[in-house]
């Protein structure tokens, strides 16, 4: 037999091999093809199947991936063939084929989904990141069923301080990022879907898809002019390649008021009543001589309520290969504690894309919502013009409703009936919202977009409010009927241009570049108008139903505009070192040509040491230093702030009758000269991850300075202007150190995470124009001040050093007029034997030390339970609630004042009880009113239960989960009025900085129980 035999080159040697060893060859071959098969399956996650997933047999370039349906067929695979399952933000899965259907269960990676956060127009991965950037979980907020975001943030975020205003419904709290840093309007910008907006109230907090907190320049300098205070990034949620899930979320529950402050029963306070008298030599009233046989009246129970609150979300989200797509309604009604207060909101959204062809993607995402807001009165520096806490005022002897049903008109104090007040005075205000953007990318070339992105935002405000005749008492009353309406609309264009390049070369050096184009445009006008006498035959008064010679009207119309110019340069080398560049040019209209543009550069830099091959440290998972410097600035003066301007509503005389005409005055003159207020932030801070990232830490220590104040400076009255002009004059430093840490463990069916952050900010003002000295408004004027030297705000006032004991002892001390045992005692702090202005000192700041979250999530199988603690530390409270409570005997008092002195020895801290002397008893500011505000209090604990999987595998229902929670259930703190959370109140529509920490007896946060149900289809 003839043997063939065939020659082949091997690495340059000539090996024969024979023809029968090319026949057992081409058999093996075959033998291994005729085992393979076709493989089919189908990939899914808890939530249902998964479209678009990666199936690749192991080591080979065959592969396929899933449909819409999460389907896939895969040929050629061996039986013991490996396939490898890949999707992004899911665990990688090695599946051994065993048989010719699979089916594959993959599971989320949590690590991968923290990798990316949101930055200034873009993402960019976490390990990357060299600013200071805070990312809060939307799942711990939406825990906390709590009505606004900014409410549901407070504690979650280091740096990030959020205080409370007012517990009314519809209120929104005081958010401050890093301190605060100017005392024009410190809010911080909000970006949501990549457009800033101006107003975050009627967003609805379950359709937040993510929130990142930009808070040193680095971070927020790409937003130049309008990042001077922070930036909360929020992207909304968007459907996914997947099969249709339906989502529906429900709570309800009751609230309840928090009373932290008692007054006087009926016959203890006409004890004091009648004490005061013989005190003042004067004669007691006959009426309250028998104090034991006196009613007590509860005003409290009377002004408050148990309020019902409910909450729906329903959601429906999905896509395909060429489209997603996220609906959303919300529904939220919340009765207030305070009788007649009340909010609800309606919230409907769409986010949908488009992919046209493979280089072009559309989309949009839109918002409606409308709110009706029902207020009660809580404006004006008294307390008692406050519905909330006119329920403590009141003298308890008086009845809450007259003989005929009518309201009781209180006899014995100068306090209104509460009843009467939230009757008479509370506003209805509906809020009608439209927000939304419309996007295109364009893959130009390989790393080469461009976006494009419009965004509208428009806010309609409406009040109409029918006032009839009332009498209430002597102080509140009013004579005639009316009819009060008021309009108003901002409207806000945002249209922004990028072009992002990424490259990457010799797979170690990673560029990032983005440049960028904004303009912006906002418009508001407004118009209020009313008329009286509106006849008691109309059935539904109306504006024209009035006596239009009693009418009166007023509006006006204001516009800016912003152009701007950016960029950002991101490298990063071997992810061992890193690099962050930026610079913004921003152009106003606020401003005159001479000073019209603002440039922000900033830089940062970032090194992975646990990337470099020296690194050894076994427990040290991750170690990452970072530094940052840049600046930004602030354009929040009026739109005529350069410009000379007049008032057009003064009247003027003329001629030898006097006739009066209506006339113009010179309002407020104008500087061309005026530039950007600027903001410098200098930013250090390291990242730690330790066992295996179990526990991680990141540290940032900052100074942040604002300097160029745009400040309204003082001018003589002979100059003929109303109101001061503005100029730039000032300089504020805020610095600080934040640290956050969180654990996570788990015990087989047992897992927890405890996180915690906190934050130290300490306040300063440097410099100031003229004098060094600005004055809070009218609310403020009278306590406190911000001066140089010391934190903006401080608390202004006389230093309390006792009570005076003995006639004596009054006649060998400084005193005020009239002073006699039992008042209080001042220090004369220039010893010239005289108590006057001269001796008033700074007395207290409302800045804390630090602030601190601490959140604990636990999981036993089908339970979880949650816990979220928020507290303040160092913060002082100028408690005005005690002006009135334990020094006016007009009003019902404190229970403190059975303490009060009346006798030598009797008390140091609290003086007698008198009508006659209280100017020496109740300045208008003194430390006997500064009381520390420090608190914690557990603002959310939840207990829920998720049905187990197995007895869920047979309905259409994914998810079925319900649960108990609690809000504000308890609180620790050692301060004595209505909530400890005082921020800047801002119940008059004020945001001043200078308005800071001044309890006037704001209504009081809420204690929520809610019963919820989570359900996905």
């Amino acid at each position: 037999m003839t043997t063939l035999m065939k020659t082949t080159n091997f690495f340059g040697k000539n090996i024969r091999f024979s023809s029968q060893f090319w026949c057992l060859f081409m058999l093996c071959f075959l033998g291994a093809f005729a085992q393979a098969q076709t493989v089919k399956g189908t990939v899914s996650d808890a939530q249902g199947p998964l479209p678009g997933v990666n199936v690749i047999l192991k080591e080979s370039s065959n592969g396929t991936t899933t449909d819409f349906d999460g389907n896939f067929v895969l040929q050629g695979v061996s039986k013991g063939a490996t396939l490898v399952f890949s999707y992004i933000g899911y665990k990688s899965q090695e599946i051994t084929v065993t048989g010719a259907d699979l089916k594959v269960t993959m599971e989320e990676d949590a690590q991968a989904l923290e990798e990316v956060v949101v930055v200034g127009y873009g993402v960019q991965k976490k390990k990357d990141l060299t600013g200071s950037i805070s990312s809060i979980n939307t799942d711990d907020i939406q825990k906390t069923n709590t009505v606004s975001l900014d409410q549901a943030i407070q504690g979650r975020a280091a740096g990030v301080s959020v205080s409370g205003t007012s517990g009314a419904p519809g209120a929104s709290p005081t958010v401050r990022i890093r301190g605060t840093g100017t005392v024009n309007n410190s809010d911080p910008l909000y970006v949501i879907d990549g457009v800033p907006i101006n107003d975050i109230a009627n967003f609805n907090m379950a359709d937040a898809a993510s929130i990142d907190v930009l808070k040193d320049a680095s971070a927020t300098a790409i937003y130049g002019s309008r990042g001077a205070n922070g930036v909360i990034l929020i992207e909304t949620k968007k459907g996914s390649k997947r099969k249709t899930t339906v989502s529906y979320n429900v709570y309800t529950g009751v609230q309840n008021k928090i009373d932290n402050l008692d007054v006087l029963t009926g016959p203890q306070w006409a004890m004091l009543v009648n004490e005061a008298n013989t005190n003042d030599g004067t004669p007691l009233n006959p009426e309250l001589a028998n104090t034991g046989a006196l009613p007590t009246y509860n005003w409290k129970d009377a002004a408050y309520r148990s309020g019902f609150i409910q909450d729906h979300q329903l959601s429906v989200s999905g896509g395909s290969e060429k489209s997603t797509y996220y609906i959303s309604y919300g529904y939220i009604s919340q009765d207030g504690i305070l009788k007649e207060s009340g909010y609800s909101r309606h919230n409907f959204r769409v986010n949908n894309t488009y992919q046209v062809g493979k280089k072009i993607k559309v989309g949009h995402n839109i918002q409606y919502s409308n709110s009706d807001r029902t207020s009660v009165p809580e404006v004006g520096g008294n307390p008692w013009q406050r519905a909330a806490f006119v329920g403590y005022v009141t003298d308890p002897v008086s009845p809450i409703y007259a003989p005929d049903g009518s309201l009781g008109i209180p006899g014995y104090s100068s306090a209104i009936n509460a009843l009467g007040l939230v009757e008479y005075g509370k506003r209805d205000r509906m809020k009608e919202s439209f927000f939304g953007n419309l996007f295109v990318e364009l893959d130009l070339a390989k790393g080469l977009k461009f976006k494009s992105n419009y965004g509208l935002e428009i806010t309609n405000v409406k009040s109409d409010n029918y006032v009839p005749e009332y009498f209430v008492g002597p102080t509140y009353n009013s004579p005639v009927s009316r009819y009060i309406l008021s309009r108003s609309e901002n409207r806000v264009m945002v249209l922004s241009n990028t072009l992002n390049y990424l490259k990457v070369f010799k797979d170690k050096h990673n560029f990032n570049g983005l440049l960028g184009q904004e303009i912006q445009n906002l418009n508001s006008n407004n118009v209020q108008a009313e008329r009286s006498e509106i006849p008691s035959s109309v059935a539904n008064p109306t504006l024209g139903s009035g006596n239009v010679s009693t009418s009166t009207n007023n509006g006006g119309i204001s516009e800016s505009k912003l152009l701007s110019f950016f960029g950002r340069l991101n490298y990063n080398y071997d992810e061992r070192y890193l690099i962050t560049a930026t610079y913004r040019f921003d152009g106003s209209s606020r401003f005159g040509e001479n000073q019209r543009w603002g440039k922000f550069p900033s830089v940062a830099l970032g090194w992975n040491v646990h990337n470099e091959r020296f690194y050894n440290i076994g427990f040290l998972d991750q170690l990452k230093f970072r530094a940052g410097w840049g600046e930004t600035g602030n354009q929040n003066i009026p739109n005529s702030a350069t410009f000379n301007t007049l008032n057009l509503n003064t009247n003027y005389m003329y001629g030898a009758d006097e006739t009066t005409t209506v006339g113009a005055a010179p309002l407020r003159p104008g500087n061309q000269d005026l530039k950007w207020e600027t903001t410098v932030t200098k930013n250090i801070g390291v990242d730690l991850g330790l066992f295996n990232n179990s526990l991680t830490l990141t540290a940032d220590y900052f100074i942040k300075n604002t300097t160029d104040l745009l400040l309204a400076i003082p001018i003589l009255n002979t100059a003929g202007y109303k109101t001061s002009p503005y100029g730039n004059a000032g300089n504020i430093e805020n610095k600080g150190f934040e640290l956050t840490a969180n654990y996570r463990k788990s015990f087989g069916d047992f897992s927890f995470s405890l996180g915690g952050n906190i934050s130290f900010v300490k306040n300063k003002v440097i410099s100031l124009a003229d004098d060094g000295i600005l004055i809070g408004s009218n609310r403020s004027k009278d306590y406190s001040r911000t001066e140089a030297g010391h934190p903006i705000a401080s608390f202004y006032g006389y230093e309390m050093i006792g009570i005076f004991q003995t006639q004596d002892e009054v006649d060998n001390s400084a005193v005020l007029p009239k002073t006699q045992p039992g008042d209080v005692k001042y220090r004369d702090l220039n010893d010239d034997g005289i108590i006057n202005d001269d001796d008033r000192k700074y007395i207290g700041s409302p800045f804390p030390d630090y602030t601190y979250g601490i959140n604990l999530d636990m999981n036993y199988k089908q339970f979880d339970f949650s816990m979220f603690f928020q507290g303040s530390q160092g913060n002082d409270i100028l408690n005005h609630t005690i002006y009135w409570l334990e020094a006016d005997l007009g009003t019902n008092m404190s229970s403190n004042m059975l303490n009060r002195w009346t006798g030598e020895g009797t008390s140091n801290t609290l003086p007698r009880v008198t009508f006659a002397n209280n100017g020496v008893n109740m300045p208008k500011s003194s430390s006997r009113y500064v009381k520390d505000g420090s608190y914690l209090r557990l603002k959310n604990v939840q207990l829920g239960y998720s049905l187990p999987q197995d007895m869920l595998d047979k309905t259409p229902i994914s998810n079925l989960r319900i649960y108990l929670a609690a809000q504000n259930l308890l609180t620790f703190t050692k301060y004595e009025g209505m909530d400890p959370e005082v921020g800047v109140d801002t119940s008059d529509n004020g945001t001043s900085p200078l308005d800071i920490g001044i309890d006037n007896g704001l209504y009081p946060s809420a204690r929520t129980f809610t019963l919820g149900l989570n359900i996905k289809f």
